[in-house]
């Protein structure tokens, strides 16, 4: 069961462009890989940027729901040459998505209880960040780690299906194992920038792809 191609392609446009506008949202806010390293800094960014931190969960939860029908999707296109890869695609992807939903609720519930923990009691809520913040980040590597590996499971896949195409197929190679080793090292700044734009790219090149009809 899968859903329909030209479908499971708008929502892999639809998908990239959410995470594009969170992508812009949050690199123009002003916040680095820095400022969540630091209790203060981070409550403090949290207080004065609550109304994008919301907007960006939002989104988040928009991206990772549509890319959810995409992958299966573009699992399901691959399943007739490569069905290993293609289950594999399937699965990690959800993983992935998985992860990253975990870390989209955290930003709309976890951080608003930040805030307002740290208007009464500074210190309670910066050992409490800590915690969250281990969460958020073992959750979006989860999510990264994963998704990454479907993408490139995906790509690999793809360079056998003529109507997808042999450039998405090692676009979505090299895009799915840079956003892999983000997951295992997110403090790496080449990595961290690539599991933001590489993702985007993919989504929407292979969102229009699947919406071209099958021959």
């Amino acid at each position: 069961m899968g859903p329909r191609r030209q479908t499971a392609g708008t929502m892999g446009i639809i998908a990239g462009v959410a995470l594009l506008v969170l992508t812009i949202l949050f690199f123009t806010s002003g916040a680095s890989q820095d400022t969540f390293a630091d209790p203060g800094s981070a409550l403090s960014f949290m207080r004065d940027n609550g109304a994008r931190l919301r907007m960006i969960g939002y989104l988040a939860i928009l991206t990772v729901s549509t890319a959810a029908v995409f992958v299966a999707g573009f699992a399901a296109a691959l399943q007739q040459r490569a069905p290993t890869r293609a289950t594999a695609t399937l699965y990690f992807g959800l993983g992935g998505l998985a992860g990253h939903a975990l870390g989209a609720f955290t930003i709309l519930t976890a951080y608003p209880w930040l805030v307002t923990t740290a208007s009464r009691d500074q210190v309670s809520a910066a050992h409490a960040f800590v915690a969250v913040n281990a969460f958020t980040m073992a959750a979006d590597g989860i999510g990264n780690f994963f998704v990454g590996l479907s993408t490139l499971l995906a790509g690999w896949a793809a360079t056998l299906v003529p109507t997808l195409g042999t450039a998405l197929g090692w676009f979505g190679v090299v895009a799915g194992a840079v956003t892999a080793l983000a997951g295992l090292a997110s403090q790496v700044t080449i990595l961290y920038m690539g599991s933001f734009l590489l993702p985007i790219v993919w989504l929407v090149w292979a969102g229009y792809a699947l919406r071209r009809p099958a021959a």
